[in-house]
């Protein structure tokens, strides 16, 4: 059943004439007409008499006005509270993202509260897909693509990673990068960046003798001169102790995507 009939019906009884009615819901008298006609035929019953002082309920229309009554009296509440519930479920905005994510956007907080305002901002740091259904979360920051067709997303920006060393440990080293033994890598339970993986493999004289499960931890490894590692720009460039490696740029690029639910772009901002 369309509301929109049953406020067609409702405006009808409460003001017991088609012009008025017709004002009231913003629709010419002929439209009001057609669409009273139109509901009456829906209904399967005449619910008015047409009379010189106006519209008079007839039996069947007695009947069916308690409860339309009651579905207006609903639908007038729920329009009271939407504004309420509208700033509440906008105030605050869950973001999914890794560790490496989180900490571009933690070093940009201050700029990315200017441009949002009134809007609190909770960092959810996690490797894996959240569900955005149940509200978990209502943005991801991911380079890999959502495989359900619910989510939508949109890409962002690119990441690019090159290697690097401490200023300390390049002074002392005495052998070429790439015969070193002294690389950082990953740690194989937790194998988030495979390409820089298969890299390393395909490259080095040697596994790395130091590996960490996190970029952060690879990061504070080779600011502490653990030897090479190959880190995201944005993160070690502005790190004075570092510094990259001449000839070992542009390992990997990965692509960032903003991810959220279909049904989110459906919401009022």
């Amino acid at each position: 059943m369309n509301w929109d009939d049953l406020r067609v019906f409702d405006a009808a009884a409460r003001l017991r004439g088609v012009t008025a009615a017709a004002r009231a819901l913003g629709l010419s008298q002929p439209q009001m007409s057609r669409r009273l006609r139109r509901f009456e035929d829906r209904m399967g019953a005449r619910l008015f008499d047409r009379t010189p002082n106006g519209l008079m309920l007839t039996p069947a229309g007695e009947k069916l006005l308690p409860i339309i009554q009651n579905m207006r009296e609903i639908a007038e509440n729920v329009e009271r509270v939407q504004p309420e519930l509208a700033s509440k479920a906008q105030k605050v905005v869950r973001i999914s993202l890794d560790e490496l994510r989180e900490h571009f956007i933690a070093r940009h907080m201050s700029w990315l509260q200017q441009q949002i305002g009134d809007v609190e901002i909770e960092l959810y740091s996690a490797q894996l897909h959240l569900n955005h259904a149940s509200r978990e979360t209502e943005i991801q920051l991911r380079s890999c693509l959502p495989e359900s067709e619910t989510l939508i997303a949109r890409k962002m920006a690119n990441i690019s990673y090159h290697t690097y060393v401490s200023r300390d440990y390049k002074e002392k080293a005495n052998l070429p990068p790439l015969q070193d033994p002294n690389w950082i890598g990953f740690s194989p339970d937790r194998l988030w960046y495979p390409e820089i993986k298969q890299w390393m493999d395909s490259n080095l004289a040697a596994a790395p003798i130091v590996r960490c499960n996190t970029i952060t931890g690879q990061l504070n490894a080779a600011i502490s001169g653990a030897g090479y590692a190959i880190l995201p720009a944005f993160m070690a460039d502005p790190v004075a102790q570092l510094q990259r490696v001449t000839g070992l740029e542009n390992i990997y690029t990965s692509t960032e995507h903003l991810i959220v639910h279909r049904d989110l772009l459906r919401e009022p901002a």
